[in-house]
């Protein structure tokens, strides 16, 4: 199984207009270092709880269909396409009446629709490709605000160099906190 993003968030999870007034930065001196800054820890971030934030393509890659093809990234928005290759090497796509889409459990899966089957796969890898969109919205304002005080908080360790000398602090424990309630598990 491969996922990989395949369409990047078109904005920041973080404006950074706030970033700035997070650090009291009034200058453009930093800004590509400030918005360098924010697109790692929101990386970070979205690993760590399984989510994307701003809305951005996925695809994900099997060998074969299974029971359940499980989307990597909550929340889902849209699959686009579920395409195979069938028993004789040539690329087919389901139509989306033949599968459903569980967008309410975290991750999202796609189970063949009721009273229906997968089809065949010719054995190859990447057999089967799935298109999907994730993440809570477009803009920043999307975004729950618990997450984006995390990339706030984390954008200040970095750049304050009194922060970094003490990283098990209980601010920092409280910081690692928020994310508790966004992990998606299973």
């Amino acid at each position: 199984m491969t996922s990989r993003q395949t369409t990047p968030p078109a904005q920041l999870a973080v404006s950074l207009e706030a970033a700035k007034l997070q650090l009291r930065e009034t200058t453009a001196d930093l800004d590509a270092s400030i918005t360098l800054s924010l697109k790692g820890i929101t990386r970070e971030c979205e690993h760590q709880i399984g989510r994307a934030l701003i809305s951005q393509g996925w695809q994900l890659a099997l060998p074969a269909f299974e029971d359940a093809l499980r989307l990597e990234r909550a929340p889902l928005i849209a699959v686009q396409s579920v395409s195979y290759y069938d028993v004789n090497n040539v690329l087919q796509v389901l139509a989306p009446e033949a599968y459903y889409v569980d967008a309410v459990t975290e991750p999202g899966y796609i189970v063949p629709a009721a009273g229906a089957t997968w089809p065949e796969t010719y054995a190859r890898r990447n057999a089967v490709v799935v298109e999907y969109t994730c993440g809570y919205g477009l803009t920043a304002a999307s975004v729950p605000e618990n997450v984006q005080l995390y990339i706030l908080a984390r954008l200040s360790e970095q750049f304050d160099p009194a922060t970094r000398e003490f990283k098990a602090t209980s601010q920092s424990m409280y910081v690692d906190r928020l994310l508790d309630a966004c992990r998606v598990y299973g």
